[in-house]
């Protein structure tokens, strides 16, 4: 059978390469294609990418309509010319329910690995999920018991565990000490790092009057190049920029992060942070909108139901906030140490190692 894959940013593409592998274990004859960066490309055959529409916020997405329905036909373009037999979307939902609805219509195999986050906000598109999808994978444990009280069938919803429990499966047990260093991660988006990073430095510049003898360090995505990096450091020339995040997780001490994926990482590796969702005074209007009933925006804290890490989230966040929430875990070493032990619980509730071969396996029973 031909597959396609489609993936809208880093985190997807890197668990999407983990079912690649664990699919051609089961099956080598598969075909698979991909909406990919440089992640997929070399182990499928590449379709388009998704890096210049790969945004977060209202208004930021105004700018690149013509960009994604440019890909959005190539794609339907695609699904009959390579006769594709099953799509794997994986989260993006904007652009991928497009895809699901589609597919659904040409009689085409949807699966949905990485669900949308109905249950945060605009749960309508449940329903609209379920009716063009086959099969919907969520990734957090709390998102199959939401499915199931919304009464969906229940044979169309699996859940296996999150795939961080591979990729950091051989980190976690690691010994390392834990070094005077603050990581800062401002995103792995352009636009997220354009938001965030001067407001995350200037903390940085303040916490480093606070904390003598600390380092501080941009963990630098491998997508987004030196050169442009060097671009945010004009005025903070003490900042320095290292690849390899998860081993600087592992060791740093404190971390300032930006919302999503990578403060799940952070908290499975043991690293104390505060969480910053800086976005545009739009796109936080119009989410207190949308968003119901949901207390807490960083993944460590939905996944305990409780405040683990300090969230800063708005339009105007500013560095003295970040730099007070920082200190106050920082200088206070029973606040710090407690905070450490309540993130080993989180690995704990993301599945058995490995999970991506199961997923796998599921996906191969409908092909």
């Amino acid at each position: 059978m031909n597959v396609l894959i489609v993936t809208g940013e880093k985190s997807s593409e890197n668990y999407a390469s983990l079912l690649v592998d664990a699919l051609l274990s089961i099956d080598k004859n598969l075909k698979l294609y991909s909406i990919c960066s440089n992640i997929l490309n070399k182990k499928t055959d590449k379709i388009g990418d998704y890096t210049d529409i790969s945004i977060i916020g209202v208004r930021e997405a105004a700018g690149i309509v013509g960009k994604a329905m440019k890909l959005l036909s190539k794609i339907k373009a695609s699904l009959v010319e390579n006769n594709i037999g099953m799509v794997i979307l994986m989260d993006f939902p904007e652009f991928n329910m497009r895809i699901a609805k589609f597919a659904h219509k040409l009689g085409i195999k949807v699966v949905y690995y990485i669900s949308p986050q109905v249950w945060a906000w605009r749960e309508y598109r449940t329903k609209a999920l379920f009716k063009y999808s086959d099969l919907v994978i969520p990734i957090l444990p709390f998102e199959k018991t939401f499915f199931n009280l919304k009464g969906v069938e229940k044979s169309k919803v699996s859940y296996f565990g999150h795939p961080l429990v591979d990729l950091l499966h051989n980190k976690l047990n690691e010994d390392v000490k834990r070094e005077n260093r603050v990581l800062i991660m401002p995103g792995s988006r352009k636009t997220e790092i354009e938001h965030n990073a001067r407001v995350m430095f200037e903390s940085a510049e303040l916490l480093k009057k606070e904390l003598e003898g600390f380092e501080f360090v941009w963990a630098l995505p491998d997508n987004i190049s030196f050169e442009y990096a060097n671009q945010f450091l004009d005025d903070f020339g003490f900042i320095k920029i290292e690849r390899g995040s998860h081993s600087l997780m592992k060791s740093s001490y404190f971390g300032i992060l930006k919302s999503g994926t990578t403060t799940l990482e952070a908290a499975m590796l043991g690293l104390p942070m505060v969480v910053v969702y800086r976005i545009s005074k739009t796109s936080y209007s119009l989410g207190k909108l949308l968003v119901r009933g949901v207390k807490y925006i960083s993944l460590p804290n939905l996944i305990a139901g409780d405040k683990i890490v300090e969230e800063l989230v708005g339009s105007s966040i500013t560095s003295d906030q970040i730099a007070v929430k920082c200190l106050d875990v920082c200088k206070d070493k029973d606040r710090y140490e407690t905070v450490k032990e309540r993130l080993k619980g989180i690995a704990c509730v993301l599945g058995g190692y490995p999970v991506t071969p199961k997923i796998a396996q599921k996906i191969y029973s409908i092909i």
